[in-house]
């Protein structure tokens, strides 16, 4: 027992206490900040809450810190309720400077800055990691010249925009001579009653094991940091090292601009690596793998390797592509037109264990395989996701060397099921309708690789509904309105114009418009051009016909 009282501390503290106390570091590889408008507007609503009625206490969890020199604390958890508390005092500060300057200065040495006197300078009482810190430190002395570089830039500013909206609020139904002991209570409040329990652990691998149990147990967090928690906590004394990679696997991924991507990337990357992995299951997956530190520092690393593999399936341009067939990049650009999220782990593993020439032919049958599911409408099915789940795995561990089509056959829509599901499909995505009926006309003129994108400029190509979305009265002898419904998005509807054609035709009558489509470059839109009329007969002949050249589109 005394062993571990010695190893872990426990104080209940105002969070204003906790500022006022230590000087604060989050450590550089830890996260953005990333609280909303809905947390920061959560956390006011229930401090106006708390101090209306009084309350003795209002609790907010706990701070997982790790004690350094000169008695500051490096924050594992807990810098999010920090930086936003920072923020409102840093609002409360501007609003009653002017009025009395003597307060606002309290508030700001006692609370947000601290004298250095080896610098000989003010510091802020919080640091926040590399990506925010200067940005943090402007906004908390009240400098506005800095301007947000990132998005948790943007939410610091937000959090600062929401807090002085909110102060003006607190006082508003108020005499203004009363303002600053409205304010003044506030103050009182975040320094003694806004409580917090605050953890102090002697080493970087308890504070992490700390965080990874008490998230564990319900605190709301990313499993992204949980898993990073539990990576830095089994590293002990190698802990530099997983950080390390971390913070490079983080840096690559920050480029594809998605809050979400380091979940969406460990559930990809650990379905190709150790098999189907369902998003819940992320974290236990990972404490199962990673149990000491060679296993994390292994782990982490190669994790870190197929980041810059993850980013590249997502980005034709990427480097790595440089090499390659260009073809490949253009798969890329369908691949992603169409994002079959379970399709990823398998781009992954293509794109980490096969050749150039392996991952042109890999690539080409991913198109088929994702437009047969999509037209036969299983993207939600969930025995495809365990199957491209289960290939991955196979390829990423080298049970597959190359063509792994045959354990794809189970869910492969045949030519029989893709030619039926074609003939009657409805298309509400306008930028895949496109992409179709491009596909289509370069198999009906029998041109080279038509599962590719060969242009999709808005400029020069646009599509056509022919029996438009809003008919108007010239249409209603073929089509009743609830049939308008049923026939408007059927790809036998639709035909590619050239942007210039298509600019005057609106809602005309089919009669003025076939007149355009006989003079069109492009055989399946001038086809229509043949057709008497236009009615419900038309479109089913003209899906059908479409439908023989899907097979050659998107052949096996």
């Amino acid at each position: 027992m005394n062993k571990i009282e010695n190893q872990i501390h426990f104080e209940q503290l105002g969070l204003g206490d906790v500022l006022k106390r230590y000087q604060l570091c989050v450590p550089p590889n830890q996260r953005e900040y990333s609280w909303s408008d809905k947390e920061v507007t959560t956390l006011l609503q229930d401090f106006v809450k708390a101090i209306s009625d009084d309350e003795a206490g209002y609790f907010l969890g706990t701070l997982v810190t790790i004690p350094q020199k000169n008695n500051s604390l490096e924050v594992v958890d807990g810098q999010q309720r920090l930086a936003t508390t920072a923020i409102l005092l840093t609002s409360i500060y501007e609003y009653i400077k002017p009025s009395e300057p003597d307060l606002a200065d309290s508030i700001r040495t006692d609370f947000l800055v601290g004298y250095d006197r080896s610098r000989k300078q003010y510091i802020p009482k919080l640091t926040l990691n590399l990506r925010d810190n200067d940005f943090f430190r402007a906004r908390i002395t009240s400098d506005n010249t800095c301007s947000p570089t990132c998005s948790s830039h943007d939410r610091i500013q937000d959090a600062f925009n929401k807090c002085r909206e909110h102060i003006k609020k607190v006082v508003a139904s108020y005499a203004e001579k009363d303002h600053v002991d409205i304010l003044n209570r506030w103050i009182a409040f975040i320094q003694d009653k806004a409580l917090v329990v605050l953890v102090r652990v002697t080493n970087e691998a308890n504070a992490y094991k700390m965080f990874e149990t008490l998230n564990d147990r319900g605190l709301k967090t990313s499993q992204s940091d949980l898993v990073k928690n539990h990576l830095f906590g089994k590293a002990a004394e190698r802990i530099g090292e997983v950080q390390e990679k971390w913070a490079l696997l983080r840096g690559t991924l920050e480029s594809m601009d998605n809050e979400d991507i380091t979940i969406d990337f460990l559930r990809h990357g650990l379905t190709a690596s150790h098999g189907f992995v369902r998003e819940n299951q992320i974290y236990e997956t990972v404490q199962t793998i990673a149990k000491s530190a060679q296993t994390a520092i292994t782990f982490a690393g190669n994790m870190e390797n197929l980041a810059n593999i993850y980013v590249a399936i997502h980005n034709p341009e990427h480097e790595k592509w440089n090499k390659y067939n260009d073809s490949v990049r253009r798969s890329i650009e369908v691949l992603n037109l169409f994002n079959l999220r379970p399709m990823r782990p398998l781009m992954l593993a293509i794109a980490a264990k096969f050749d150039e020439k392996q991952t042109q032919e890999a690539f080409k049958f991913l198109i088929t395989l994702t437009v047969r599911i999509f037209i036969v409408g299983n993207s939600r099915n969930g025995v495809i996701e365990q199957a491209l789940a289960a290939t991955a795995n196979d390829i990423y561990s080298d049970k597959i060397k190359s063509d792994f089509k045959a354990n794809l056959k189970s869910v492969t829509p045949s030519d029989e099921q893709f030619k039926l599901a074609f003939e009657n499909a409805t298309v509400t995505k306008m930028q895949w309708a496109r992409y179709y009926l491009r596909s289509l006309e370069m198999a009906a003129k029998s041109e080279s690789e038509p599962w590719l994108i060969p242009n999709n400029d808005k400029q020069v190509i646009n599509l056509e509904h022919i029996l438009p979305k809003k008919p108007q009265n010239n249409w209603s002898s073929s089509f009743t309105d609830e049939e308008v419904g049923l026939y408007v998005n059927r790809i036998g509807n639709m035909a590619l114009l050239q942007a210039s054609k298509n600019a005057d035709l609106k809602s005309d009558n089919f009669n003025v418009k076939k007149k355009i489509f006989q003079l069109s470059p492009y055989l399946l839109t001038k086809q229509i051009g043949d057709v008497d009329k236009w009615d419900k007969n038309s479109i089913v002949d003209r899906q059908k016909l479409l439908a023989k050249y899907a097979l050659i589109a998107w052949e096996i």
